[in-house]
């Protein structure tokens, strides 16, 4: 039976090149999840350096507040979040 790890597909790390044309308030909630091993965190920063609509962008920061709290707790969460207010 294969380790729940090996189940979990890994995303390509995200490169300055690759955040070249992103938004700089995706890239803001990109660098929040710095050192957040949740397997959900790759994905999501992908997403967010892909994003190209403000409403999907509001969706995002709501993911991204979530996956913070739930690996941080509310109070680092906020504090990692602060520069986007």
């Amino acid at each position: 039976m294969p380790d729940m790890l090996e189940i979990i597909e890994a995303c390509a790390p995200i490169t300055p090149e690759g955040c070249a044309d992103a938004d700089p308030q995706a890239m803001v909630l990109v660098g929040s999840l710095d050192g957040c091993c949740h397997p959900r965190a790759g994905r999501l920063k992908a997403r967010l350096v892909d994003c190209q609509c403000h409403d999907q962008l509001a969706q995002l920061r709501a993911e991204v507040t979530h996956l913070l709290t739930l690996s941080f707790g509310p109070v680092e969460a906020q504090r990692r979040l602060q520069a986007l207010q």
